[in-house]
């Protein structure tokens, strides 16, 4: 068991650091909503971009730890199950959510923290390599890419009216605490 110093210390890794801001970046986000959907897209943008740089400043300052790896999960599902649900026509929004939490659950539950190296040994050569040594290949960067980038994409391509019409739009807070109630 970690000592209360220890844990201290943990959180208050770079890598954390940075999670904790794409937390408040999202939650700004949230908060600008429609009202200022450039303002949104670049809260997004930002917190996306940032994804990537937990994970390096983890590994660089031999900052990895099991919370640093939760929280990163945490946020990247927040942040897209956030983004899939105003993007996508209600109820459809929250179908990419469900799918994503069933199978990052199941991995999760088959692999534990080697979820993504342990999972995928029996799986399609083309998931392996895109799981192949953690996303770090081309295709694997491409899903880590249409993971964010879609989601975004469409939330943008449906706020400048060109993707769904306004009266498709759910209501934004509502969409988002059901999103997260059934999942």
């Amino acid at each position: 068991m970690q000592t209360p110093a220890r844990c201290c210390q943990v959180a208050l890794f770079v890598p954390n650091l940075i999670g904790y801001l794409r937390l408040v970046l999202l939650a700004a986000a949230v908060c600008t909503g429609v009202s200022a959907p450039q303002l949104t897209y670049c809260l997004f943008l930002v917190n996306l971009l940032l994804d990537g740089l937990d994970g390096i400043a983890a590994r660089r300052l031999n900052q990895c730890s099991s919370f640093g790896a939760f929280l990163d999960v945490f946020v990247d599902n927040l942040t897209r199950g956030t983004l899939w649900v105003w993007s996508t026509p209600a109820p459809f929004g929250i179908l990419p959510v469900i799918l994503e939490t069933t199978v990052f659950t199941c991995t999760h539950r088959g692999g534990g923290a080697a979820w993504k190296t342990g999972c995928f040994s029996q799986a399609p050569r083309w998931v392996q390599s895109i799981m192949a040594d953690g996303f770090k290949t081309p295709s694997g960067a491409l899903a880590v890419v249409g993971l964010m980038g879609l989601p975004l994409w469409l939330w943008a391509c449906r706020i400048s009216g060109t993707c769904f019409t306004k009266s498709d739009q759910p209501d934004l807070p509502l969409a988002i605490v059901s999103a997260y109630l059934v999942s």
